[in-house]
């Protein structure tokens, strides 16, 4: 069974709860902006900075972490339920979908490519995608869901920042 447990204190101290289904709003069980490490079991999770699974992201596949860059800061989490076989997004250079586009299956660092800080807009045919603000998985991320088109970066703070992507891999 999969789920995530949080802890209020860093080092897994504190208040703890658990959870094995989305939570939309932590501040409803008193768990608002006061996550400090955590642990996942099974199923990765994506734990948003605002209410209904808006604003920023992380994402934390199966493992402990201890320490939270951006703890105090998270007031949603949802389970990636998502198939993750034979994933494959399209980049575009400019909103709505416009302008120079690359399509990718694997990870790839953009400036590999020639397409870092370039895209604006995204379509994701299958797969859950995590876009990186850096190379090697570094900094902001935006984690986009299969179907998903995302058609302007600018409202979620992210035009022309992506460096890295990578799709999650299913478990083998």
């Amino acid at each position: 069974m999969s789920k995530i447990i949080v802890f209020t204190e860093e080092g897994f101290g504190g208040r703890t709860a658990e959870f094995k289904n989305d939570v939309c709003d932590l501040e409803e069980i008193g768990f608002n902006n006061v996550i400090s490490s955590l642990k996942v079991i099974g199923a990765p999770w994506v734990a948003y900075y605002d209410t209904n699974f808006g604003g920023k992201q992380r994402l934390f596949q199966e493992g402990e972490y201890a320490t939270l860059d951006d703890k105090r800061r998270f007031s949603s989490l949802k389970m990636i339920k998502d198939n993750l076989e034979n994933p494959e997004i399209r980049l575009f250079e400019h909103v709505n979908y416009q302008g120079r586009s690359v399509t990718l299956r694997g990870e790839t660092n953009l400036h590999d490519i020639n397409f870092s800080d370039t895209a604006s807009s995204h379509r994701v045919k299958s797969g859950v995608w995590i876009l990186y603000e850096h190379v090697n998985r570094k900094g902001s991320q935006l984690i986009s869901f299969p179907g998903e088109q995302i058609p302007n970066y600018v409202p979620l703070s992210f035009n022309d920042m992506a460096s890295h992507v990578r799709p999650l891999l299913p478990k083998s």
